[in-house]
């Protein structure tokens, strides 16, 4: 091999071998820069579920931040590595996809972290590469609470006898088993447990019955000896008597009732959270018989004047709400329960006339919606700290005496337990059509455009509950200190307010300022049906023993924010 050749041979293997040692020492470069960059990402991790721990104390955004530093320091960040923290809303519910983070300094739940670092390069001298990590990390303080709108007693012949009534059983249980469930803390995470699924979504659209629920709650409850055998035992007593085959939701739907209310964005925040397993079985049972109301049409039969269909139900048990503090951005509660002792829908008719193929007149139709002895209750702000007993919530109760609304959309207040009852949809209440055409049309409708809502209820107060369980603050009541008779004469008032909302519209046109005729014969006709009602509602109310309005939300636990990284 000639002298050139053999040169041209060593210059490409040099060429080859400085280009592995290239390649070399960028994958070592590259290798290191991985490690270092995991270990930031560690460090990150780290400082962001300390610091979020915080942020629902009385410290707030800064004590958050302040941990999460201190945290990162502990953890290994150099000298000249930085971190910056930003408090924000994780919110799926609300916030853009993929982070569901925004920073806000309202309503804080959780704490992004970025965490940066200059890293020099193994093999170029002088030459440096920042790099960084960021996370995410949430958590929500969550309470747990019931509203209830009639004095509860644990007499043992009471409840037994309530439950029997709803159950269709013969219960004898003793009031020491009753005052046992009224004191037993079950958390959900272990009752989806015992009900065999494995996440809070799964739970909360689980349908179980009565018998399903209290075994499962004697299972939570017997392990580790937790209660008295006698608390497993009325569980597992009142299972057995329980045949009944009504599917109850865990969750509510916007269809069905169901045990608990959450207002949480990510159910799963809710897995450590804890109810009352007397407040949870009375709820169960109302739900279960819940779904026939009492026909009160054959009492108050009106006839000739008009036809009323009529149903109430009585509304005793508990609603439970667990979810975190706060507002929507539309200013609703996150988290509130609303109840009352007696729910009343009301369909008054005039006689209607149909002559076939050519017209059809429609007399009055007025659906009502009444609720006596109503209550809601909203979570208003929640604050944990190292103690227990300087934790703490607000929840807002509003008792109520009565409330009245006219809408197409009343009868729908049947099953409403978590927000103040509201007829959003003006009531058709007088129409003509003429060989198919819409000759006159009268509505009642509120200025907005909506139903009519006439509350009649206590302005709202403050109940502040610690971190404590069993101690002297778990029950709290506020009440209207008005009897339930305040409700006689208000549909006579409901009648003289008619004429402002009544509107006539003819062939489309809206002419209620030329139809004060019409407007005023209508509301003549209404008053002697209205007042007739007035006249059996009463009896009817003091029958069922509606005699004062009062809002009791008994405390059901505090589970302090627990760190959870979503990012």
């Amino acid at each position: 091999m000639s002298s050139r050749a053999q040169r041209g041979a060593v210059s490409i293997l040099a060429a080859v071998w400085v280009s592995v040692a290239v390649i070399t020492m960028a994958a070592i470069d590259i290798g290191h820069f991985y490690y270092v960059r995991r270990d930031l990402q560690r460090t990150a991790d780290l400082a962001a579920a300390a610091g979020v721990q915080l942020i629902g104390s009385s410290g707030g955004c800064a004590a958050a931040i302040n941990s999460a530093q201190l945290n990162a320091t502990a953890n290994g960040l150099s000298s000249t590595g930085a971190i910056q923290s930003t408090c924000g809303r994780w919110d799926p519910s609300v916030n853009a996809a993929p982070s569901y983070f925004v920073a806000t300094n309202a309503q804080l739940n959780a704490l992004q972290v970025v965490v940066s670092q200059p890293v020099s390069f193994l093999f170029l001298v002088g030459q440096t590469r920042t790099l960084t990590a960021t996370a995410t990390a949430q958590a929500t303080n969550i309470r747990s609470f019931s509203l209830s709108t009639s004095v509860a007693s644990l007499s043992g012949g009471m409840i037994n006898g309530l439950l029997n009534a709803l159950l269709n059983t013969n219960l004898n249980l003793d009031v020491g088993s009753y005052q046992g469930l009224a004191t037993a803390q079950i958390k959900l995470l272990d009752l989806a447990t015992a009900l065999g699924v494995s996440s809070m979504n799964d739970l909360l659209n689980a349908q179980v019955t009565v018998a399903q629920l209290a075994r499962a709650m004697a299972t939570v409850l017997g392990q580790g000896n937790i209660v008295s055998a006698s608390v497993t035992t009325a569980l597992n007593t009142i299972a057995s008597a329980s045949t009944g085959t009504t599917a109850i939701n865990i969750g509510n739907t916007s269809s069905r009732n169901g045990l608990l209310a959450v207002g949480l964005g990510d159910p799963q925040a809710a897995a450590t959270a804890t109810v009352n397993a007397l407040d949870v079985l009375m709820a169960a049972a109302e739900i279960a018989n819940g779904s026939s109301a009492i026909n009160l049409g054959a009492a108050l039969n009106l006839s000739p004047i008009a036809s009323v269909t009529a149903q109430a139900q009585v509304i005793q048990p508990p609603v439970i709400a667990v979810g975190e503090a706060g507002t929507y951005p539309d200013g609703s509660y996150r988290t509130s329960a609303h109840s009352a002792v007696v729910r009343l829908y009301l369909n008054v008719n005039l006689v209607s006339l149909t002559i076939p193929l050519v017209a059809t007149i429609n007399a009055l139709n007025l659906p009502v919606y009444i609720e006596v002895g109503q209550g809601n209750a909203y979570l208003q702000t929640t604050q944990c700290s190292t103690q227990r007993a300087t934790s703490y919530s607000w929840i807002s109760a509003t008792p109520g005496i009565a409330d009245i609304c006219i809408g197409g959309d009343a009868a729908t207040n049947m099953t409403n337990t978590t927000v103040p009852t509201s007829c959003n949809q003006p009531a058709q209440i007088t129409s003509v059509s003429v060989l198919g055409l819409g000759l006159v049309n009268v509505s009642v409708q509120s200025p907005s455009g909506g139903g009519v809502n006439l509350p009649v209820q206590a302005p709202a107060t403050v109940l502040k509950f610690n971190g404590v369980q069993g101690d002297s603050d778990d029950y709290q009541s506020t009440n209207t200190n008005g009897v339930g008779s305040a409700v006689g004469g208000l549909l006579t008032q409901l009648a003289s307010g008619l004429s402002g909302t009544i509107h006539v519209w003819l062939l489309g046109g809206d002419v209620t300022g030329l139809a004060g005729p019409l407007v005023s014969g209508l509301v003549t006709l209404l008053t002697p049906v209205l007042q007739s009602l007035d006249a059996l509602l009463v009896p009817l109310l003091q029958l069922l023993g509606v005699q004062i309005g009062v809002a009791t939300v008994h405390d059901l636990g505090l589970a302090c924010g627990q760190a959870q990284l979503v990012n």
